[in-house]
């Protein structure tokens, strides 16, 4: 299997090349695509599909020009807001390709259309190996909850808090995650410098940092705003 991390400088963006016997998906490709190309090339790669977690609001999405110069096909949710997909998948949903599996998961909070994916590979087909979280969840931080609508943004949080809990943690503690943005980003307020996600600074994985930080919550009104919580006990930065 090939996997590899690109970003993009100055917007903290992430994308990745991910594939498997000869054919590759990118997720969240900027429009500039020379370097997923250059990336599929060295590897002996064909690109057959491109993956969108959400729209994006900080740089142009390269799903269609890679789709045009490579024929691959642009694989999403089934939310309106996606705009064109070839592939379009509803929440729980596997797509296969080459041995590799992306499970569907709509995760809404950040966007009515926010999508994740959680891999699973030949190694371990059975347990997720990483998950493409988009503007869900970064490391160390939730995604922002007041961009769809300010007005909503309470609500917004406590769908995502619900999303994290419900979708995500059950993936299980050895899920790596790849987020769309790092640290610098204007897609959350505190997210980690670090890009690895595996391990919490209290020793425990995810779901125990999870439980260690809700057996300690509070939930009033603004706590319950302030999904950000959720992430940082994720991955052990306290909730402060």
């Amino acid at each position: 299997m090939f996997f590899k991390r690109i970003k993009t400088p100055g917007i903290a963006h992430a994308a990745y090349v991910i594939g498997n016997e000869g054919e590759a998906a990118v997720v969240d490709p900027r429009r500039d695509i020379d370097e997923y190309l250059a990336a599929a090339r060295a590897e002996d790669l064909t690109i057959k599909y491109v993956i969108e977690t959400h729209r994006q609001e900080d740089f142009v999405i390269g799903s269609a020009e890679l789709a045009r110069v490579t024929g691959a096909k642009i694989v999403n949710g089934r939310h309106e807001l996606f705009g064109h997909g070839d592939i379009r998948l509803e929440d729980g949903e596997d797509f296969s390709f080459k041995g590799l599996r992306l499970r569907a998961l709509h995760t809404p909070g950040h966007t009515p259309e926010s999508m994740c994916y959680a891999v699973f590979i030949p190694d371990s087909p059975d347990r997720a190996w990483g998950i493409f979280s988009g503007d869900t969840l970064f490391i160390g931080e939730a995604g922002r909850t007041d961009l769809p609508d300010p007005k909503k943004t309470g609500q917004n949080a406590g769908l995502l808090y619900d999303m994290i809990h419900e979708k995500l943690l059950p993936l299980g503690d050895q899920a790596m995650l790849f987020p769309a943005h790092g640290s610098g980003s204007v897609c959350g307020g505190n997210i980690a410098e670090r890009d690895e996600s595996k391990g919490c600074t209290s020793g425990h994985g995810l779901t125990g940092c999870m439980q260690l930080a809700v057996s300690s919550w509070v939930f009033t009104p603004l706590m319950f705003a302030n999904a950000t919580l959720a992430a940082r006990a994720l991955f052990g930065k306290g909730a402060k």
